[in-house]
Parts: C-alpha cells; sequence; structure tokens
C-alpha cells in the first residue's frame, strides 16, 4: 500500500514525534508499504523516511524545486515538483491512504487538501490522524459541529479516522491493507 504522511518539519518539538514517526516509519518498511512524503531531511519527515529505509521501505519523496539541497538521502525515488501546491497534489496522486503524524499547520493543510479531493473525486480514501494526548481532539470537534450543522456529509466525515498510538493506526492501516488485497 502506498501511504502518504503528513507530519511536521519544525525543529525543537517534543521527542516522543520523533520517536512516533520513526515507530512508523519502521513499520511501513517491515510491511512492505511505500512510503510517500515531503521528501526533505527536516525534522519528522527525515524520522520517518529514515526508519522507512532502514527496514527495507520503498521511499518516495515529492521534493518542491527550492528545497531540493535538504531532499533526503533515504528516498528511493524523488519527484521534484515546483512549489508546495504540486507537492501536494502529487502525494495525493501517488496514495492510497493519508496519515498524519504529529503536524501543524502545513499539516492541516494537507489532510484537508485530501479530504476535500477525496470527496470531491468520488475516489474516497481514508486518512489516519495520529492523535497522541488528544492533539487533533479540535479538529474532530469542528468535523463534527460542521456535520451536525449540515455543512459536512456523514461521508466525508467517516474519512477520518483517530488513534491515540502508533500501535493502533498500525492495526488499522493493516486491517485496511488486508481488506484492499482481498
Amino acid at each position: 500500500m502506498r501511504i502518504a504522511v503528513y507530519c511536521s518539519a519544525r525543529e525543537n518539538i517534543p521527542e516522543q514525534y520523533h520517536n512516533d514517526a520513526k515507530e512508523f516509519g519502521t513499520w511501513l518498511g517491515r510491511n512492505g508499504h511505500t512510503l510517500v512524503y515531503g521528501g526533505l531531511t527536516f525534522s519528522m519527515m527525515g524520522d520517518v523516511a529514515q526508519a522507512t529505509a532502514d527496514a527495507g521501505g520503498k521511499v518516495t519523496g515529492v521534493v518542491p524545486q527550492s528545497k531540493i539541497e535538504h531532499q533526503h538521502p533515504a528516498n528511493t525515488v524523488s519527484i521534484l515538483v515546483p512549489d508546495l501546491h504540486e507537492r501536494k497534489q502529487t502525494m495525493e496522486e501517488n496514495a492510497d491512504v493519508f496519515v498524519a503524524l504529529e503536524g501543524g499547520i502545513g499539516t492541516l493543510d494537507e489532510v484537508f487538501a485530501a479530504l476535500a479531493s477525496s470527496t470531491f473525486s468520488g475516489t474516497p480514501r481514508q486518512i489516519h490522524l495520529l492523535d497522541r494526548d488528544g492533539l487533533y481532539a479540535p479538529l474532530r470537534q469542528l468535523i463534527d459541529n460542521m456535520q451536525q450543522q449540515r455543512l459536512v456529509n456523514a461521508s466525508a466525515a467517516s474519512l477520518i479516522h483517530y488513534h491515540p498510538d502508533v500501535k493502533s493506526l498500525t492495526k488499522a492501516l493493516t486491517n485496511l491493507a488486508n481488506t484492499l488485497s482481498e
């Protein structure tokens, strides 16, 4: 399965977030999945890429041309794109499912772009959020509120899945992979 991963590129974040990225990347590689990510060495992006590669997985980096000097050496495949807009689109086109680890505004932008594309295209793909310590709880509340106000339909809201830890996340993705291979 090709799994697009969105996560923080910021430094000086809690060590547990780095550990989550490494644990998830190791799971990706050991289970034969392909990582599709932003292609760079920064923070959690670098962690998940290195862990995936170290565990024998394929790493597809979608690299903005302005950041090519920060391209991660673990990339099995690098796809150069002109800007962040193209990066999001290219990641979406090369993924079967989306995962958001811990992240900020960029991660939220990518999650909402993936959700909008999935609902608009008629090819719904799941979005899994690592909700450690309730990081994405306000987002869940917002989506629920918007659904109650009939601004978001139930089928769109049902594409988003929240997981309290990496183990729960990987279990759900294993179940999805088994379903897709049937």
